[in-house]
């Protein structure tokens, strides 16, 4: 039998080890004899994360291959998930990474013992691990609840200790646990982060009293985030993980608010085959199935191609609303060199939606009108249907061995055409009136293009290894939107109790247009990592970007042919410089502190200052503080987080009490004026990872207190000042090591909205109501037949909170949340 080398030389002992203990296992792992098997030849592998023990004796069945260990070595173990089409080495190297353990396949054996201290060349051919970038922070096949790196605050792979702001992570597994299916579900469970559904099928998310307003793909361009340009309803089936930053992006990710950026990681191809296929049934008839396959195509495996397909179709608790929707993934992954990577892949959604709505509304003094949880004021017929089409295209080019060049393009357009009804209006206590219908006809087309290019690499100066970042980026969202009216728009009466049908007459005439609607942005920026000694780094960045936006406003009275422009802003920002530093200091090799600074520069262009029609008020201007510790636990399995921020902006503009307002949220709203220093502070916390073998954790807990200082009152008063989330699951030991179990709760404290109805005379009723603090919680219960099959429950408000999902103000927006649900989810993998 042949042995590694030690990178010691210690045969003696190392005979010792092999020959002298009497708890030497020899483990035949299969009844029929062993065959005589390769190192390099590859077989279908899966097997899922348990005791390091028994993953071994799996592994020995699938392959009919004997293990030579002393079971003291892999007592108290636990080995990560693996699964592809793998030789046995390679499989063995994936079962034992992070164990400080290593194998050796000779003859259809293997010989399984501690990792030597300091590896010799010929030990480092023989543990080389292919077929996974793990490097890249890829999620999938890890069993984990975080990653080791993550490239949405740098654009370049980092670990979350050398990012100098609070970075969170939804990762694979818990997006399977959870059965996460869109980016909203994953952000729901994110540290720090508030969703609020803003229509019936759209969500907004807050982070620091601050809505987010810039979303990524792979680390790309800032896409502009929001319900008519790029929503958070993408389907999670193509993607390996969703990653959020809290603080101010402005570097990287644009103009913007200092809440943060999200960042969407695509499933890549594998080097190994894999198929996975699951099918999903739930409470009101939610269906959906999925099918994900991968692996080499072709030119020895330096042609890699990956496809999804999704079907989901589903009711839902609220009533007269449906939603089918197929999905296609594609990505080919191609290695024109060694140091060449060419990536292109496109998706495709096409959504068929019954129902609209607009939440529920209250009464005119605020209070609950006591609907039930399924009430929906809309109707039957109210149906939109929509096409999502998106193109991308990467390109890494390695050279002189530490320096890369990306390129990264998407091109994203999206069409929809609808019928909408739906009942908005504050109700009279007296009789129950105030709502009317509303509705019409909506014809909608938008594009979005984003480019990203951008150097990274390192040098050495007086000892020490620095790092350089410099790249630019351009955005383009464009829409058109034209809308239509019935006769007898707002002028139905809603029963809100017993609702009444209303149908109008939708073959009307097109009698509105935004076009075009749209803004520009173009960037250059730059980052420096200087590291002065081991333990210090110095971060130092600025970004210069130029922000144009553009909108037109045309209507036309019925029967007339040709269109007038009834309203026009064009608001452009000179050129801006916004700066960014940071400092870390390694306290030792688990733990850091850290401080960061970032500027905030965010256009207003849809604000107009009075007297009417009104010009663009000047942009909100701020900046950001944050401090705090991280640690990179159990060999970078576990990532924790200790943060403190600061916040401060001017400048927001607020109504104008002296003008008569009017608002239209894509044509321009007058009257406004800039509002005084708005601040925001509070503390993060966040653990995520395995904390011990077989258990992963996902905890997050955020204290936000945001004060308008002009006025001494709450800003965001829907962002609660104290947030919990928690996601958990558990691989049982030993025998009972085929179910895993887990859970999720969100518990949040109280939030607030104010304001007022206004009589057609002029008086106001002012109101104000709360949502007192909450608390969701889910169960997730899985157990796998074999390494290929497993089955898996999820119970969600599982206590049947009832809450809002949105508190909106009184006469509507008010959507409740859903009452307790179950899904049932077969997934199959080879």
């Amino acid at each position: 039998m042949t042995f590694l080398p030690s990178r010691n030389r210690r045969q003696p002992a190392r005979a010792r080890f092999l020959l002298g203990r009497l708890s030497l296992a020899l483990l035949s792992l299969t009844a029929a004899p062993a065959a005589t098997l390769a190192a390099d030849a590859a077989m279908v592998i899966n097997s899922a994360r348990q005791p390091l023990h028994e993953a071994l004796v799996e592994l020995g069945r699938q392959t009919s291959m004997e293990l030579l260990y002393d079971p003291a070595l892999v007592a108290g173990k636990t080995a990560p998930p693996v699964a592809g089409r793998l030789t046995p080495q390679q499989a063995l190297d994936r079962l034992l990474a992070g164990s400080g353990l290593i194998a050796v396949v000779e003859n259809g054996k293997a010989v399984i013992e501690r990792e030597p201290d300091n590896l010799d060349a010929a030990t480092l051919s023989a543990i080389t691990v292919t077929a996974r970038r793990a490097e890249d922070g890829t999620t999938e096949g890890t069993g984990s609840y975080t990653s080791r790196v993550t490239s949405t605050a740098s654009k370049t792979d980092l670990a979350f200790r050398e990012v100098p702001q609070s970075v969170s992570v939804v990762t694979r597994q818990q997006i399977d646990d959870e059965h996460l299916t869109s980016v909203s579900d994953a952000l729901a469970h994110a540290a720090g982060i508030t969703v609020q559904r803003a229509a019936y099928n759209s969500y907004n998310f807050f982070s620091r009293g601050f809505q987010i307003t810039s979303m990524q793909i792979d680390g790309g361009a800032p896409l502009a985030l929001g319900a008519y340009t790029y929503d958070g309803a993408q389907d999670l089936a193509f993607y390996d993980r969703v990653e959020v930053m809290r603080g101010a992006s402005g570097l990287l990710g644009g103009m913007g608010d200092p809440g943060g950026i999200i960042n969407l990681v695509r499933k890549r191809p594998l080097a190994e085959y894999q198929l996975t296929m699951e099918a999903s049934a739930g409470s009101w008839d939610n269906y959906r199935s999925m099918i994900d396959a991968t692996g080499p195509l072709g030119f020895d495996g330096r042609l890699r191609g990956r496809a999804v397909a999704v079907y989901g179709n589903s009711d839902s608790y609220l009533d007269d609303r449906h939603s089918e929707s197929p999905m296609l993934y594609g990505v080919l992954e191609a290695d024109l060199t060694r140091d060449t990577l060419l990536t292109v892949g496109g998706s495709y959604t096409k959504t068929r939606e019954r129902g609209y709505g607009s939440g529920l509304p209250r009464y005119a003094d605020g209070s609950d009108i006591g609907l039930s949880r399924s009430a929906s004021l809309t109707q039957p017929w109210a149906l939109a249907t929509g096409e999502n089409k998106q193109i991308f295209a990467q390109l890494e080019q390695r050279f002189l061995d530490r320096w890369k060049l990306k390129l990264n393009y998407t091109q994203e357009r999206r069409n929809m055409r609808s019928t909408t009804a739906f009942g908005y209006g504050a109700i009279d206590p007296a009789d129950g009136s105030g709502s009317s219908w509303g509705g019409g006809r909506y014809v909608m087309d938008n594009e979005q293009t984003v480019f990203d290019a951008n150097l990274s690499g390192s040098f050495d100066l007086f000892g020490q290894s620095h790092e350089v970042l410099l790249g630019a980026d351009w955005q383009r969202a464009e829409g058109r939107w034209n809308t239509g009216k019935p006769a007898d728009n707002w002028q139905v009466p809603v029963n809100v109790f017993d609702r009444n049908a209303w149908n109008p007459d939708l073959n009307v005439p097109l009698t509105l247009r935004y076009d075009p609607w749209g803004q520009e942005q173009k960037g250059i920026y730059g980052v420096l990592r200087i590291n002065p000694t081991s333990r210090l780094h110095l971060i130092a960045g600025a970004r210069m970007s130029r922000y144009k936006f553009f909108q037109s406003v045309s209507d036309r009275p019925d029967g007339a042919s040709a269109w007038e422009v009834s309203s026009r802003t064009d608001y452009e920002e000179p050129t801006k410089t916004t700066p960014y530093g940071g400092i870390i200091y390694d306290l030792n090799d688990s733990w850091s502190v850290y401080a960061s600074y970032s500027t905030i520069h965010k256009p207003q262009g849809l604000l107009k200052s009075g007297p009417p029609p009104g010009s663009s008020l000047t942009a909100i201007k701020g900046k950001s503080y944050e401090a705090g510790l991280k640690g990179e636990l159990m060999d970078g399995r576990l990532n924790a987080t200790l943060s403190l921020f600061n916040v401060e902006r001017t400048g927001t503009g607020v109504v104008d009490p002296r003008y008569p307002e009017s608002s239209d949220p894509w044509a321009g709203n007058c009257c406004y004026q800039a509002q005084g220093k708005v601040v925001s502070r509070g503390v993060d916390l966040e653990i995520g990872g395995e904390v011990t073998p077989g258990w992963e954790v996902a905890l997050g807990y955020t204290f936000n207190n945001s004060k308008d200082k002009s006025e001494g009152t709450v800003f965001s008063t829907v962002t609660p000042r104290h947030l919990f989330k928690l996601s958990t699951a558990y691989t049982l030991p030993g025998s009972l090591s085929r179910w895993r179990v887990g859970g999720n709760a969100v518990v949040q404290s109280s939030t607030f909205v104010s304001g007022a109805v206004y009589a057609p005379n002029g008086d106001a009723t002012p109101y104000k109501f709360a949502q007192s603090g909450y608390a969701v919680v889910g169960l997730m219960a899985q157990y796998r037949f074999d390494p290929s099959w497993s089955l898996t429950l999820n119970a969600n408000n599982l206590f049947d909170k009832v809450y809002y999902e949105r508190v909106g103000d009184a006469a509507g927006g008010n959507w409740y949340g859903a009452p307790r649900n179950w899904m049932l989810t077969l997934r199959g993998t080879y």
